[in-house]
Protein backbone atom coordinates (compact mmCIF):
# COMPACT_ATOMS: atom_id res chain seq x y z
CA UNK A 1 0.00 0.00 0.00
CA UNK A 2 1.16 3.58 -0.63
CA UNK A 3 1.50 5.99 1.51
CA UNK A 4 -0.57 8.78 0.79
CA UNK A 5 -0.37 12.87 2.25
CA UNK A 6 -4.18 12.53 3.10
CA UNK A 7 -4.61 11.40 6.46
CA UNK A 8 -7.37 8.38 6.23
CA UNK A 9 -9.58 9.83 8.87
CA UNK A 10 -11.94 6.67 10.96
CA UNK A 11 -16.23 7.63 9.90
CA UNK A 12 -16.41 9.18 13.68
CA UNK A 13 -13.81 11.61 12.29
CA UNK A 14 -14.77 11.59 8.71
CA UNK A 15 -18.57 12.36 10.05
CA UNK A 16 -17.33 15.91 12.12
CA UNK A 17 -15.10 16.82 8.70
CA UNK A 18 -18.43 16.12 6.50
CA UNK A 19 -20.46 18.81 9.36
CA UNK A 20 -17.87 21.06 8.90
CA UNK A 21 -17.81 20.94 4.91
CA UNK A 22 -21.38 21.31 4.63
CA UNK A 23 -21.20 24.43 7.04
CA UNK A 24 -18.19 25.94 5.50
CA UNK A 25 -19.35 25.36 1.70
CA UNK A 26 -23.00 26.84 2.76
CA UNK A 27 -20.90 29.92 4.60
CA UNK A 28 -18.68 30.52 1.70
CA UNK A 29 -21.44 30.59 -0.71
CA UNK A 30 -23.00 32.96 1.36
CA UNK A 31 -19.82 34.98 1.51
CA UNK A 32 -19.04 34.83 -2.40
CA UNK A 33 -22.79 35.95 -3.34
CA UNK A 34 -22.61 39.49 -0.14
CA UNK A 35 -19.13 39.87 -1.95
CA UNK A 36 -20.58 40.01 -5.49
CA UNK A 37 -23.42 41.78 -5.05
CA UNK A 38 -21.40 44.45 -3.24
CA UNK A 39 -18.74 44.43 -6.28
CA UNK A 40 -21.68 44.73 -8.77
CA UNK A 41 -23.28 47.60 -7.62
CA UNK A 42 -19.88 49.33 -6.80
CA UNK A 43 -19.19 48.76 -10.56
CA UNK A 44 -22.79 50.16 -11.71
CA UNK A 45 -21.81 53.38 -9.53
CA UNK A 46 -18.04 53.90 -10.29
CA UNK A 47 -17.57 51.86 -13.54
CA UNK A 48 -14.77 50.26 -10.86
CA UNK A 49 -14.61 46.53 -11.68
CA UNK A 50 -11.15 45.76 -9.66
CA UNK A 51 -12.50 43.47 -6.82
CA UNK A 52 -14.63 41.16 -9.80
CA UNK A 53 -11.31 40.45 -11.15
CA UNK A 54 -9.61 39.61 -7.93
CA UNK A 55 -12.56 37.56 -6.74
CA UNK A 56 -12.61 35.23 -10.08
CA UNK A 57 -8.65 34.87 -10.56
CA UNK A 58 -8.51 34.58 -6.80
CA UNK A 59 -11.13 31.49 -5.99
CA UNK A 60 -10.01 27.86 -6.08
CA UNK A 61 -10.83 26.21 -9.50
CA UNK A 62 -13.34 23.94 -7.25
CA UNK A 63 -16.00 26.96 -7.24
CA UNK A 64 -17.65 27.30 -10.35
CA UNK A 65 -15.90 30.43 -11.32
CA UNK A 66 -17.47 30.39 -14.12
CA UNK A 67 -20.80 30.56 -13.12
CA UNK A 68 -19.76 33.81 -11.43
CA UNK A 69 -18.25 35.47 -14.40
CA UNK A 70 -21.98 34.43 -16.13
CA UNK A 71 -24.11 35.68 -13.15
CA UNK A 72 -21.76 39.50 -13.19
CA UNK A 73 -22.72 39.04 -16.83
CA UNK A 74 -26.50 38.38 -16.27
CA UNK A 75 -26.74 40.87 -13.77
CA UNK A 76 -25.62 43.61 -16.09
CA UNK A 77 -27.48 43.24 -18.79
CA UNK A 78 -23.99 42.25 -20.39
CA UNK A 79 -22.48 45.40 -20.08
CA UNK A 80 -19.86 43.94 -17.45
CA UNK A 81 -18.80 40.88 -19.08
CA UNK A 82 -15.29 39.21 -17.99
CA UNK A 83 -13.90 36.61 -19.94
CA UNK A 84 -10.73 34.09 -18.93
CA UNK A 85 -7.63 35.24 -21.39
CA UNK A 86 -7.34 31.73 -22.93
CA UNK A 87 -3.28 32.58 -22.51
CA UNK A 88 -2.70 33.93 -19.64
CA UNK A 89 -5.54 31.67 -17.74
CA UNK A 90 -6.54 35.07 -15.80
CA UNK A 91 -9.79 36.72 -15.97
CA UNK A 92 -10.45 39.87 -18.12
CA UNK A 93 -13.19 42.09 -18.73
CA UNK A 94 -14.77 44.56 -20.84
CA UNK A 95 -16.63 47.48 -19.43
CA UNK A 96 -19.46 48.80 -21.76
CA UNK A 97 -19.34 52.56 -21.89
CA UNK A 98 -23.00 52.91 -22.56
CA UNK A 99 -23.82 51.33 -19.44
CA UNK A 100 -26.51 52.75 -17.12
CA UNK A 101 -28.12 52.60 -13.82
CA UNK A 102 -30.54 50.40 -15.07
CA UNK A 103 -28.51 47.83 -16.83
CA UNK A 104 -27.32 46.79 -13.41
CA UNK A 105 -30.04 44.60 -11.66
CA UNK A 106 -28.96 44.40 -7.69
CA UNK A 107 -31.81 43.58 -6.30
CA UNK A 108 -32.02 40.48 -8.77
CA UNK A 109 -28.80 39.76 -7.87
CA UNK A 110 -29.32 40.30 -4.42
CA UNK A 111 -31.76 37.05 -4.94
CA UNK A 112 -29.98 34.65 -6.59
CA UNK A 113 -26.67 33.54 -5.93
CA UNK A 114 -24.26 32.24 -8.48
CA UNK A 115 -24.50 28.96 -7.86
CA UNK A 116 -27.97 29.08 -8.56
CA UNK A 117 -28.14 30.92 -11.38
CA UNK A 118 -26.82 28.93 -13.69
CA UNK A 119 -27.11 25.27 -14.25
CA UNK A 120 -23.94 22.79 -13.54
CA UNK A 121 -23.50 20.41 -16.20
CA UNK A 122 -22.67 16.51 -15.64
CA UNK A 123 -19.67 15.15 -16.77
CA UNK A 124 -20.28 13.58 -20.69
CA UNK A 125 -17.84 10.86 -21.77
CA UNK A 126 -17.17 12.20 -25.59
CA UNK A 127 -18.21 9.55 -27.96
CA UNK A 128 -17.36 8.59 -31.62
CA UNK A 129 -20.86 9.91 -32.80
CA UNK A 130 -20.24 13.45 -30.76
CA UNK A 131 -16.82 13.70 -31.60
CA UNK A 132 -18.01 13.48 -35.58
CA UNK A 133 -20.38 16.17 -35.18
CA UNK A 134 -18.07 18.13 -33.68
CA UNK A 135 -15.54 17.75 -36.49
CA UNK A 136 -19.13 18.25 -39.29
CA UNK A 137 -19.61 21.46 -37.48
CA UNK A 138 -16.13 22.80 -37.88
CA UNK A 139 -15.89 21.59 -41.41
CA UNK A 140 -19.32 23.67 -42.22
CA UNK A 141 -17.86 26.80 -39.96
CA UNK A 142 -17.98 29.54 -42.72
CA UNK A 143 -19.14 32.36 -40.56
CA UNK A 144 -17.10 35.39 -39.62
CA UNK A 145 -16.34 37.03 -36.68
CA UNK A 146 -18.48 40.39 -36.09
CA UNK A 147 -18.32 43.31 -38.03
CA UNK A 148 -15.28 41.58 -40.17
CA UNK A 149 -14.40 39.64 -42.87
CA UNK A 150 -11.89 37.40 -40.67
CA UNK A 151 -13.54 33.55 -40.75
CA UNK A 152 -13.81 31.63 -37.26
CA UNK A 153 -12.32 28.58 -39.33
CA UNK A 154 -9.88 28.54 -41.98
CA UNK A 155 -10.87 27.54 -45.25
CA UNK A 156 -7.77 24.88 -44.91
CA UNK A 157 -8.98 23.86 -41.70
CA UNK A 158 -12.29 23.19 -42.26
CA UNK A 159 -11.21 21.05 -45.51
CA UNK A 160 -9.06 18.73 -43.59
CA UNK A 161 -11.80 18.25 -40.59
CA UNK A 162 -14.15 17.28 -43.72
CA UNK A 163 -11.77 14.38 -45.04
CA UNK A 164 -11.37 13.42 -41.03
CA UNK A 165 -15.55 13.26 -40.83
CA UNK A 166 -15.16 11.06 -43.99
CA UNK A 167 -12.43 8.98 -43.30
CA UNK A 168 -13.94 8.26 -39.60
CA UNK A 169 -17.66 7.45 -41.33
CA UNK A 170 -15.50 5.00 -43.34
CA UNK A 171 -13.86 3.45 -40.35
CA UNK A 172 -17.03 3.18 -38.34
CA UNK A 173 -18.76 1.47 -40.99
CA UNK A 174 -16.01 -1.16 -41.31
CA UNK A 175 -16.14 -1.82 -37.54
CA UNK A 176 -19.63 -2.24 -37.45
CA UNK A 177 -19.61 -4.90 -40.30
CA UNK A 178 -16.58 -6.66 -38.91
Amino acid sequence: MSTSSVEILDQTKVAVLVTKVIDGSKSLVADIHQASVSILDHIREHGNYTEALRLLNGMHTGVRVKALAEWFKGFSNGKFAPGLNPKTKQWQAELSKDRTDNDFDIEGASLTTFAEFTVERDPVTLTVDKFIKGLRRTASNTSVFPNTSVPKVADDTRALAMKIVQFLQTEVKKGLAA
